[in-house]
């Protein structure tokens, strides 16, 4: 069918929109029934919503529309949508006579695989349970796949591949501190001794009492965690990050603190944030910002906010270089810039987590029109 893609693209097109004729539905009747990968390819697009929307994105990724500067009025955003993408794409290559594309639920095929699988010399996994625990007595103890509820004497559970505990009891006099270090290519889910559950995202570190004091439970975060708060009326909880200090009783709620700035963003219950004597108080679906030393609050994006928790990339107006800073952290990789490359346009999408690196690059080679090569752990972005 290679010679007549572009009929077949334009017959889809017209399918998909309810614009076809007789003949015409009778000529992509046929076409599906001439190999059952057709048919497949059909009933995915099916299944895609705002159809419309996303074909008239990729006209336009076509057309090659100017990028206009972050600083400038406004910003350009490409939408990419993981599941979307994967089956638009094939109407895409279709239309411009590129290659067939023939899906599957593990994402783009073609016959001599693509560019951004080509580039990759060796493919990187996505990040992976495991964390360093640093104890009060400087010894360093390597966590896998699970924990136990932490207490006073057993500060972790080992798992079958690790038999054993670590004792650690308290000292008398003093409060002391075991410190989760969470590297990059990792992710750590921690079960406090209250009951608290943490989720600690890569590269970030995660400083809690060996026990909590009596009147409160406080904890200290640098990087990015979502918490579910076990509610204690008379104990309170704290989260504190570069001043800035997140007091609950009960709820759930994503801190991210990678950079100068910190968001709380609260999913339900109800906290209180406060800085320099600013105090902020949060509804579920609000966050509160700390920038340039100043408290603010408003309606937060969950999806976005709250996606690293829920397995997704979800990138939202954001540049090439915050986009190659999140891929750094759960991939454990190094980025480099050619100096062709725009640094200040900006890209919005979202796909799965939990795929190796060539996934995630494949996708944003046809959106970002970058290329992107690995060496080692080294990738280097530069323009097509």
């Amino acid at each position: 069918m290679k010679a007549n893609t572009n009929y077949i693209a334009k017959l889809i097109q017209k399918l998909l929109r309810g614009q076809e004729t007789v003949d015409e539905r009778a000529s992509i009747e046929h076409w599906r029934k001439s190999d059952k990968r057709n048919d497949n390819l059909i009933e995915d697009f099916r299944d895609a919503k705002n159809i419309e929307q996303d074909l008239n994105f990729f006209a336009d990724l076509d057309e090659g529309k100017a990028w206009e500067k972050v600083d400038g009025v406004r910003h350009t955003t490409k939408k990419i949508n993981y599941r979307l993408f994967i089956r638009i794409a094939a109407v895409f290559v279709l239309l411009f006579g590129v290659a067939i594309f023939y899906l599957s639920e593990k994402g783009i095929h073609d016959a001599d695989s693509t560019t951004a699988h080509k580039a990759l010399k060796k493919d990187i996994l996505p990040a992976q349970s495991g964390a360093l625990l640093l104890l009060p007595d400087g010894s360093v103890v390597p966590l896998e796949s699970s924990v136990k509820t932490l207490d006073p004497k057993v500060v972790i559970g080992k798992t079958k591949e690790m038999p054993g505990e670590v004792a650690n009891e308290p000292k008398e006099n003093g409060t002391e501190y075991n410190t989760l270090v969470v590297p990059k290519g990792h992710f750590y889910k921690l079960n406090l001794e209250d009951g608290s559950q943490v989720w600690v995202n890569a590269n970030s570190q995660l400083k809690f009492p060996v026990k909590f004091d009596k009147n409160e439970r406080r904890v200290v975060l640098e990087g990015e965690a979502y918490f579910e708060v076990s509610h204690e009326a008379d104990r309170p909880f704290y989260v504190e990050s570069k001043g800035n200090e997140v007091k609950v009783l009960g709820t759930h709620f994503n801190i991210n603190a990678y950079n100068a700035d910190v968001r709380t963003t609260l999913s339900s219950g109800r906290v209180q944030v406060s800085h320099s004597g600013e105090v902020l108080f949060l509804s579920p679906g609000e966050y509160a910002d700390l920038v340039g030393g100043r408290l603010s609050k408003g309606k937060a994006d969950l999806e976005h906010d709250l996606s690293w928790h829920n397995n997704q990339f979800y990138f939202k107006k954001e540049t090439i270089v915050e986009i190659a800073s999140t891929l750094s952290k759960w991939y454990d990789i190094q980025v480099k810039f050619k100096q062709d490359v725009a640094l200040d346009k900006v890209y919005t999408g979202n796909f799965k987590r939990d795929v190796k690196l060539s996934e995630v690059l494949e996708m944003l080679t046809y959106v970002c029109n970058l290329k992107f090569e690995l060496n080692g752990k080294e990738l280097t972005i530069e323009n097509k």
